[in-house]
């Protein structure tokens, strides 16, 4: 019995050893028409495959997606074997899409998926169009175009605005005059001495008349109020040496003259007290 069951075993491996040899080394080329790459490139690697790829222009299969393989699905190929997807790049010739009024992210993503390649982006003023959203392509919509080529982007800026004067404005008073006309409204976070009064807007940048667009920010610097300086005794002394010192720590100054002479012999705010920075001292000289 023994003889028989050694024999009846080395004839099996025979034929095992034969089957592997004829179709045990192969395996049948999965279907892979139509997907995505990425999913096409999983889909034979996970069944022992090496992968190779190459594009090749599609009126009728949807960029990136696989066209045919080599072998061709069901083929029977060495399970260590190599398959080439031929991918889709989509149409040799490409149609520029209508993309006014579509948000600028969404019209980079559109020319991406038609193979095209998202250019300059530059900005305009417009009435209709909202703010964000594309106005115009360059080349235009409708004209044909090479897979690759760039495409330069106008996106609008909003509805144009004329930036308001709100100098010497109370603060509450400037924000609500700019938020009406639709901008932002930004306090600077430090204040500067200026003729207008404590707390009024001292400052705006951008300047009044500036064109910008709704939803553009407006900065405001507010007042200290004005810059007191003590004012030095100037009694006695030659009339424009007097005016020298005064101008130069920020007054202005007017002389009176009396008879003749040009010695000082009054001013009109006393040695000692502040003035505003900016403010008129009158000289009497004789």
């Amino acid at each position: 019995l023994l003889p028989l069951i050694t024999a009846g075993l080395l004839l099996l491996g025979s034929v095992l050893g034969v089957w592997y040899i004829n179709s045990g080394q192969f395996t049948r080329v999965p279907g892979v028409l139509g997907e995505p790459r990425a999913a096409a490139e999983k889909t034979l690697r996970s069944a022992g495959l090496d992968v190779e790829v190459e594009e090749g222009f599609s009126d009728v299969v949807e960029r990136g997606r696989v066209i045919s393989t080599d072998p061709e699905r069901g083929a029977r190929i060495r399970d260590t074997g190599t398959v080439t997807l031929l991918v889709s790049r989509g149409p040799d010739v490409v149609e520029i899409p209508d993309l006014r009024g579509v948000p600028l992210g969404k019209a980079k993503d559109r020319l991406k998926e038609l193979g095209l390649v998202p250019g300059v982006v530059t900005d305009t003023f417009h009435d209709t169009v909202a703010r964000g959203a594309v106005v115009s392509t360059r080349p235009k919509a409708g004209t044909e175009r090479k897979p690759d080529t760039a495409v330069a982007l106008t996106v609008s800026r909003g509805e144009p605005v004329e930036t308001p004067g709100v100098t010497g404005e109370p603060a509450g008073d400037a924000r609500q005059t700019l938020e009406d006309a639709g901008l932002k409204v930004r306090i600077a976070p430090e204040r500067v001495f200026s003729e207008e009064e404590k707390g009024a807007v001292a400052e705006q940048s951008p300047a009044e008349g500036t064109t910008l667009a709704q939803g553009d920010t407006v900065t405001l610097t507010l007042s200290r109020g004005p810059e007191m300086i003590t004012v030095p005794d100037v009694e006695g002394a030659d009339a424009e040496e007097a005016r020298s010192e005064l101008e130069e720590l920020g007054f202005e100054v007017k002389i009176r003259r009396f008879f003749f002479g040009d010695t000082v012999f009054d001013q009109s705010v006393d040695a000692g007290d502040e003035a505003p920075k900016g403010s008129t001292i009158t000289l009497r000289v004789r």
